[in-house]
């Protein structure tokens, strides 16, 4: 195979120095892995907080006008 044979003919220190970036370029890849799993979960989590917030904003638009409307009788 020409692959094979290509690399087999670079000088030692050009494969080293590569396997160090393949290195490099695994790690980062996993912190990318770790971020996407991290802002999905995160998103999630605002989900349902947004959701909260919502009924709590509801229920302080009713006690609003139920004042407003106690106000004026």
């Amino acid at each position: 195979m020409a692959g094979e044979e290509l690399i087999y003919a670079l000088p030692d220190q050009i494969v080293d120095k590569a396997g160090f970036l393949i290195t490099i370029l695994q790690a980062v890849g996993i912190f990318v892995i770790i971020y996407i799993i991290f802002g999905i979960i995160n998103a999630i989590l605002n989900i349902g907080k947004k959701k909260q917030l919502e009924k709590i904003n509801q229920s302080l638009n009713e006690i609003k006008t139920l004042l407003k409307r106690r106000k004026f009788h």
